[in-house]
């Protein structure tokens, strides 16, 4: 049998189904291309090794997941800034089309000056 590289390490366990780690399984859908330095790669890679996971995918949505999570209270703070923002972003709409709405007067004395 070839040696493997670091790379094909992790891939060693092919075909076992669903993950194996104990949240079970999720739905994942949504496809995100990412490129890892050689580091996190590696560190990736001990999660399959560790058995946890199947693949690189699972275990990198699993540190994706837990990223957030231990983020939550900046996403709420996020999500509320986003909310003004939009709110603002409303408010100026709005401004622009009652402003687009008058009919444009023109200055009197300029005309009359000239």
């Amino acid at each position: 049998m070839s040696e493997l590289n670091p790379r094909q390490q992790g891939r060693r366990q092919r075909g076992r189904r669903g993950p194996r780690h104990p949240r079970g399984p999720r739905r994942r859908n949504n496809v995100v291309m990412v490129r890892v330095d050689e580091e996190n790669l590696s560190r990736i890679d001990e999660l399959m090794e560790s058995g946890q996971f199947n693949s690189r995918s699972e275990a990198t949505a699993f540190l994706i997941d837990e990223g957030i999570k231990s983020k939550q209270q900046m996403f709420d703070k996020m999500a509320e800034k986003i909310s003004q923002i939009q709110g603002l972003r409303d408010e100026l709409e709005a401004m622009i089309a009652e402003d687009a709405k008058r009919p444009e007067t023109v200055d009197q004395s300029t005309d009359n000056a000239q």
